[in-house]
């Protein structure tokens, strides 16, 4: 019964997700039409009775406008990408020290190859179940991390929770009880380490 909820507000969560997509891409779109229409009828009238100079055809002019408009609103994802977040994660991108915690469990899943987005895994501890962000899987890789199901774990991180009240924790620290690995993710503020160049700090500390 308890799988079937949480197939049903995990499906829930997807139609949000979707029919919200859907209103953002047709607000664009109308967005940079309007724009689009304007930009040409005002190009028109300037071929018309301005000097005699040379305008791009108002067709042309529209299409290189919602060009550059296009990129502008793609490069928003991008840079929260490059900060080290997700775009479109269902839970609010960030790490929030007010809400750091400590939290002991075993691993139940484990997703390090992840070819989009973070590198995740599932922390069963006594109370709760927690979904831990990692970092990106090639940081993984570079660190040599060693987690598998079954791993005892102590994560250190930031607390929070999505609309459909399951938890996460963006870890910064990674203690796998097992092999004694530390694995560092994110310093003291809550910044990850894979954006600040260099070699990683002390790689996976025993």
């Amino acid at each position: 019964m308890e799988a079937l909820v949480k197939g049903l507000v995990t499906t829930g969560n997807l139609i949000e997700w979707l029919v919200w997509g859907a209103i953002c891409v047709g607000l664009l779109l109308g967005f940079l039409l309007r724009i689009g229409e304007g930009m040409h009828h005002a190009i028109s009238w300037i071929r018309c009775h301005g000097p005699r100079a040379h305008f791009p055809h108002p067709h042309i002019a529209t299409l290189v406008l919602a060009a550059s408009l296009t990129g502008v609103m793609l490069a928003v994802p991008a840079s929260a990408n490059g900060q080290g977040w997700w775009w479109g994660s269902p839970i609010n991108p960030g790490f929030d020290r007010s809400t750091v915690t400590r939290v002991s469990g075993t691993v139940a899943r484990a997703s390090l190859e992840a070819r989009s987005g973070p590198a995740t895994l599932t922390l069963e501890c006594p109370r709760d179940t927690y979904t831990v962000i990692l970092g990106p899987g090639w940081y993984l890789r570079q660190l040599g991390a060693d987690i598998r199901e079954g791993d005892p774990l102590s994560v250190e991180g930031s607390k929070m929770m999505d609309r459909g009240g399951n938890l996460h924790l963006v870890a910064a620290r990674v203690t796998n009880e097992r092999t004694g690995a530390v694995l560092e993710l994110r310093d003291e503020a809550g910044h990850p380490r894979w954006m600040m160049g260099g070699p990683p700090p002390g790689r996976l500390a025993r």
